[in-house]
């Protein structure tokens, strides 16, 4: 065998692994996004899931403390489909047994976003749509 058919070969063989290897994981960040209240303050605390205008698929992640999240469907892969959603954040503070200074869930997320009813929070993710997702809400709104 001659040494170009053998390179030719070397190369179609590499550029095959890099797409696969760069197909691999969420690379395009388009089910990652941030939660924050309209000062700039991270939700420290809660979960946030988005649910399909169009066919009602939920997508869920839990909030991290810097407001991060990467939503995952409901087989745990982590996605967001392009499309219309519905977005609910709910936070679940249980303080009753602890000091005022032990709190660690920072600002309280007011009830009515935990409710598609109420929430009011909406987005739609295009094709090529790979910004973070970012989830703002009011704050002092109850």
């Amino acid at each position: 065998m001659n040494s170009k058919a053998n390179n030719w070969r070397f190369l179609c063989c590499g550029i095959a692994i890099l797409a696969f290897v760069s197909g691999c994981g969420n690379a395009d960040n388009s089910s990652a996004g941030f939660v924050r209240f309209d000062d700039g303050t991270p939700v420290r605390s809660g979960s946030v899931e988005f649910r399909s205008v169009a066919d009602g698929s939920r997508y869920a992640s839990r909030i991290g403390t810097d407001g991060s999240f990467t939503l995952t469907d409901q087989d745990g892969e982590p996605r967001c489909p392009p499309g219309e959603y519905e977005i609910v954040v709910v936070q679940i503070v249980l303080t009753e047994d602890l000091a005022a200074d032990a709190h660690q869930h920072g600002g309280t997320v007011p009830r009515r976003y935990a409710d598609y009813y109420t929430s009011g929070l909406t987005t739609t993710r295009g094709v090529a749509d790979t910004t973070p997702l970012l989830v703002t809400l009011a704050t002092g709104d109850e």
